[in-house]
């Protein structure tokens, strides 16, 4: 059985912006295998996002074929890739995304109610909320659980993000520019939460423009212009 993650060949992705193609991706491919800690580099408009929206079934490639831990992205059916999606993959974006009406310990439950039927849900969210609390508590949140994310600060509203996307135990955590939005001392601290979790087998992969954060990954590329470098 191959250790890879996910396995990425030939990706080419445009967008039409009036009369322009956009040519965004051309020709990315990219293997990552379970328990690595990848970092891809790119400056603005590079493709990073985008590439890290197709690893994470968020959006379709033009061509090319990537498989996500042994599931071929192309003859996924809509619910099928849902599913992947909803269980498999946890993501942290540089602002948050978190619901301003909903407490710390609701945003972070969130994912794990997905899963579920209204009365599915009925059964399944006790443990849901215990393990949500183990995952804020490990986070240095245990005091902040029924808090509104406008009540944190961005650290701390980017570690419950962290929490949101590892409630549902994904097999790959995908991360775009999860500092982007903090302060740099901040960002060094979310940097090694981010290793401490990748430490204990989590396989992550993240993109970003800075360099001294992508140290702290097991592996670096680059991406220029559409293409890896």
């Amino acid at each position: 059985m191959s250790k890879r993650m996910l396995d990425a060949s030939g990706l080419h992705k445009s967008y039409r912006m009036g009369r322009v193609n956009l040519h965004v991706l051309r020709g990315v491919s990219l293997s990552v295998e379970h328990g690595e800690f990848v970092a891809v580099i790119g400056a603005s408009g590079s493709g990073k996002s985008t590439l890290l929206h197709i690893l994470g079934l968020l959006d379709k490639s033009d061509k090319g074929q990537f498989i996500l831990d042994g599931n071929d992205a192309a003859k996924l059916s809509s619910r099928r890739r849902n599913r992947i999606r909803c269980q498999d993959v946890g993501f942290i974006f540089q602002f948050y995304h978190l619901l301003g009406e909903l407490n710390v310990l609701e945003n972070v439950m969130i994912p794990a109610k997905v899963n579920y039927s209204t009365i599915g849900w009925i059964g399944q969210r006790r443990q849901a909320k215990t393990q949500a609390i183990e995952l804020l508590e490990r986070l240095g949140l245990k005091d902040r659980l029924k808090h509104r994310p406008g009540e944190l600060s961005g650290g701390e509203r980017q570690r419950v993000a962290i929490a949101r996307a590892l409630i549902n135990k994904p097999k790959i955590l995908l991360a775009d520019e999860p500092t982007g939005n903090l302060d740099s001392k901040t960002g060094l601290q979310i940097m090694k939460l981010l290793k401490t979790f990748n430490d204990a087998g989590q396989t992550i992969v993240m993109v970003t423009h800075d360099q001294d954060l992508a140290a702290a990954a097991t592996r670096i590329i680059h991406l220029r212009d559409g293409r890896l470098k």
